[in-house]
C-alpha cells in the first residue's frame, strides 16, 4: 500500500467516510450462492456461462459458477446471477 493509500484511509477513518468510495475500492454483496453485486467496477473482460471477470481498481475478480447471468449493468453495479461456486480476486 502506498502512502497515498495510507493518507486516504486516515481520512476516511477519521472522517467516518465510507473507505469504498474514498479508496475507489470494489464493493461486493453476495446473496447465498446465487447473486453477487459488484459496485465501483471498470468493466467485464470475460463472460461466459460459467465465468465471468470484472475488471476493478484493485485487479481482476473471477466469478464461477453455473448458469452465470449478467442480470443488471449499469455505470455504478453489476449484478450476476447462477449457481455461483467460487469467487477469486486477481492481481
Amino acid at each position: 500500500m502506498g502512502k497515498k493509500d495510507k493518507v486516504k484511509r486516515g481520512i476516511a477513518s477519521a472522517l467516518a467516510l465510507p473507505k469504498e468510495i474514498v479508496l475507489n475500492l470494489p464493493m461486493i454483496s453476495i446473496l447465498g450462492n446465487e447473486e453477487l453485486a459488484i459496485e465501483n467496477f471498470k468493466g467485464v473482460v470475460e463472460y461466459t456461462d460459467d465465468a465471468i471477470r470484472i475488471s476493478t481498481s484493485k485487479g481482476l475478480v473471477r466469478i464461477e459458477g453455473r448458469k452465470l447471468l449478467l442480470k443488471q449493468v449499469t455505470s455504478e453495479i453489476i449484478s450476476i446471477t447462477g449457481a455461483l461456486s467460487k469467487i477469486e480476486f486477481l492481481g
